[in-house]
């Protein structure tokens, strides 16, 4: 089986807005069932790696006293940075992790899918004769 992603932006998504465009119509998804297993244990690595980066992030989120000044906007931008509100670096990083859930989600149904069809297809085959 080919690898096939016919991943289509929406329109309606804001692309002439200039907003952020998440929603991918990813109905023709499919996945090659040998690289199945290994994309999926890549993906929980890399979840592994977005993770330990949050868990970072949430520390640039204690304001430290850096002292007067441009220092103190420093250290301000820093807390903001870490776990702020909208565009933290938190909130990104958390988006990211569960789209890479979402993703596994879909590589396990496609690698069932395949497997159910394949068990099925041996089902089928009658060996009459020879």
């Amino acid at each position: 089986m080919s690898e096939v992603s016919t991943a289509k932006p929406r329109p309606a998504d804001g692309l002439s807005t200039g907003k952020r465009v998440s929603s991918l119509d990813l109905s023709g998804f499919a996945v090659a069932p040998e690289l199945a297993a290994d994309a999926h244990a890549k993906i929980s690595a890399l979840q592994d790696v977005v993770g330990q980066m949050v868990r970072e992030a949430k520390v640039l989120g204690r304001t430290v006293p850096l002292g007067g000044g441009y220092a103190d906007e420093v250290g301000k931008f820093m807390a903001q940075y870490g776990i702020g509100a909208e565009g933290s670096a938190v909130e990104a990083l958390t988006a990211f992790g569960k789209e890479l859930e979402a993703l596994k989600n879909r590589i396990e149904k496609a690698l069932a899918k395949y497997t159910r069809q394949d068990e099925q297809a041996a089902a089928d085959v009658d060996c009459v004769g020879g």
